[in-house]
């Protein structure tokens, strides 16, 4: 069985399309999961190959789910809201917890699930080649789902009546992918994405000094990679609570640097301490201006199983 897979990703594209082609499912609000499983243990992988499994100990059973001695599942981990809706915001409290107490603390407030949408290795046979439409039908098979554990359910060729359901809820978007497709592990056209909410993973690059009563900063500033440079996309100032700025300011101090680290300086309201780009945080927007701005973005949650470098414009 292989020890790493590198998740394949979808591409972003701007509206919902029907085709008999494809089957298209929700895109869940949550983190990206590889699920290992072998000798009766799950083990969580992100896409940038970091351990989660001590992370989230509701799922440390899901082996008992799956009819197979070995598998690699691909799927999404969420928090679930008391409809049973998947929110981010939810979730963001249990990324990149270390301590075991605080994690059983936090499992007992807030609803984790794993929505395994593809089946990539089974019992000594590789998937990946195969036909999406026949990894779905053997994962919806072998697959026994429980309270914290679910198959991610799709329809074929309607994704504009999907989508309107979507946008109802609502929720994030969705995901149109080409029945026949092969499971690549790079991002394809193969895999389509298109959001209801626009959210992005940003990089911080320096923040602001705060006004008035506020604590610890003013606003994040922050921005996106494309090849190697870094170039400025946003302030971003709402969102936080006071536990949330207080998190993100201590995480910033060991980064603190004289040196800008975006391509090009921006200007700022408040006098402002850059910072090396080691830290990626998810915020949702309006929209995209004509010059690569984000209009009105807000803090979502910290995004420890990103690499900043992941954080490119799509």
């Amino acid at each position: 069985m292989p020890s790493i897979i590198n998740p394949m990703l979808a591409t972003l594209v701007d509206k919902p399309f029907s085709n008999p082609d494809w089957l298209f499912e929700t895109k869940w609000d949550g983190v990206r999961a590889i699920c290992f499983i072998s000798r009766g243990t799950a083990r969580f992988v992100s896409r940038s190959q970091i351990e989660m499994t001590a992370q989230y100990p509701e799922l440390a059973n899901l082996a008992k789910y799956i009819s197979g001695a070995e598998a690699i599942i691909d799927g999404e981990i969420v928090a679930l809201d008391e409809r049973g809706v998947s929110r981010f915001q939810l979730l963001q409290r249990r990324l990149g917890r270390k301590n075991a107490g605080a994690i059983r603390q936090l499992a007992a407030t807030i609803r984790i699930a794993y929505y395994a949408f593809d089946l990539l290795y089974l019992d000594g046979f590789d998937l990946t080649k195969c036909k999406l439409i026949d990894r779905k039908g053997t994962l919806e098979r072998v697959l026994k789902p429980a309270n914290n554990v679910r198959y991610s359910d799709h329809i074929i060729a309607e994704g504009e009546r999907l989508y309107a359901e979507v946008v109802k809820v609502p929720l994030e978007g969705m995901v149109a992918k080409r029945l026949e497709s092969s499971y690549l592990q790079r991002r394809s056209a193969d895999w389509l994405k298109i959001k209801t909410i626009q959210q992005i993973e940003v990089v911080i690059g320096g923040y602001t000094q705060p006004r008035n009563s506020r604590e610890y900063f003013g606003a994040l500033v922050v921005g996106l990679y494309e090849r190697d440079e870094l170039h400025y996309v946003a302030h971003t100032g709402g969102g936080f609570n006071q536990k949330t700025l207080e998190q993100i300011y201590q995480l910033m101090q060991p980064l603190r640097s004289k040196e800008c680290p975006f391509v090009e300086e921006p200007k700022t309201n408040e006098p402002v301490q850059w910072v090396k780009p080691k830290l990626a945080v998810q915020v949702k927007f309006t929209e995209w201006t004509a010059d690569k701005r984000l209009r009105q973005p807000v803090f979502l949650g910290l995004r420890n199983d990103k690499r900043p470098r992941e954080c490119t414009f799509e």
